[in-house]
């Protein structure tokens, strides 16, 4: 009798398995179906739109590779993703350079990361290399507290004045400054 028993017993085990084992697909179907991405902005984030304007004349191309913006707020750490050379002084004033979200709250620091290589300033008709500053980060100055509100959009505007943030060593080679000013609206 005990036999037999023990035979029901792992039969009824088996049949159980087989449909924990027969439901579990449809489950994890139903589980990823429900799941969806929108382009709404993730909870308590602000969108960030950076714009660059520049001042001077003593160059005629000034070509930045500029990677990323990384931003520190009273709430946490973000970045927003650039990968763009370009000539900043052809930037548009309106121009958005770069536009993400970041977490909301008082912003304490906001950094420019600018690749290590294929900066470059034209002058007199010549090209010349631009080394970065170490890390390759450049800070971002922004008079005052500055509060970036969730769910709301800020433009931050890059203000380069050429004649501080490139400078000419003794050498003759050209370096960036590795702090420029930001003006957020």
């Amino acid at each position: 009798m005990t036999f037999m028993s023990n035979t029901k017993n792992t039969q009824l085990i088996a049949r159980r398995m087989s449909a924990v084992l027969y439901l579990m697909p449809l489950a994890l179907l139903i589980l990823l179906c429900s799941c969806h991405k929108d382009d709404s902005p993730p909870p308590e984030q602000a969108h960030l739109k950076v714009k660059v304007k520049s001042d001077g004349d003593q160059y005629e191309a000034v070509y930045l590779d500029i990677q990323q913006l990384w931003t520190r707020t009273s709430t946490g750490g973000g970045k927003i993703e650039a990968n763009k050379r370009l000539n900043i002084l052809e930037v548009q004033k309106d121009s958005i350079i770069a536009g993400g979200h970041v977490p909301h709250g008082t912003l304490q620091e906001v950094m420019l990361k600018v690749s290590p290589t294929g900066n470059q300033i034209v002058r007199n008709g010549s090209s010349y290399p631009i080394g970065t500053p170490q890390g390759q980060y450049i800070a971002i100055n922004i008079p005052g507290d500055k509060l970036l509100i969730p769910n709301e959009s800020h433009a931050l505007m890059l203000d380069i004045d050429l004649s501080d943030f490139i400078e000419e060593t003794a050498s003759g080679k050209f370096v960036l400054n590795p702090s420029i000013t930001g003006v957020l609206d």
